[in-house]
């Protein structure tokens, strides 16, 4: 997949992250239900994108999202959360975010690059389907269903 698409990927979530009830929503998904960032951006990122939703992709993509969370951006997480506590550490809390967006970085260039072989719709898809397809436990949590719908209606 050629930079500018992975690009297009980055400006579209710093975009998106600009507003405070999405990034709420976003970090209410990925606490609560251990729903990794990268993943919903790139799912609604798919969707307006107009590629169609395909379970193989998702399902790809879900594993890797999930195994770079659980190895390193969940323990960066709770590393800068308890720095963020002691008073005598803002520079390290400043560095492990710095860290800690790289991470989310690499991780919204590594996710397109499983989609190349999705067929554009030519317009835009309903967002709910690429998040049904990236996080398959809505169908068995209430919850996170909601949650999805609220993220998705932002």
């Amino acid at each position: 997949m050629d930079d500018s698409i992975k690009q297009d990927l980055w400006r579209y979530a710093l975009g998106r992250w600009q507003h405070k009830n999405f990034e709420r929503a976003c970090l209410h998904l990925q606490d609560d239900y251990q729903v990794p960032v990268a993943l919903l951006l790139s799912g609604l990122w798919l969707a307006e994108s107009g590629k169609q939703p395909d379970a193989g992709v998702g399902r790809r993509m879900a594993e890797l999202a999930g195994q770079f969370e659980a190895d390193y951006l969940r323990p960066l997480r709770a590393v800068r959360r308890k720095a963020g506590e002691d008073t005598r550490l803002p520079e390290f809390k400043r560095q492990l975010q710095q860290v800690e967006l790289e991470g989310e970085r690499w991780l919204l260039a590594t996710l397109p690059t499983l989609c190349d072989n999705l067929i554009p719709a030519g317009k835009p898809v309903d967002a709910m389907g690429w998040l049904l397809v990236l996080v398959p436990e809505t169908a068995q949590c209430e919850g996170l269903q909601n949650a999805l719908n609220d993220l998705v209606a932002l």
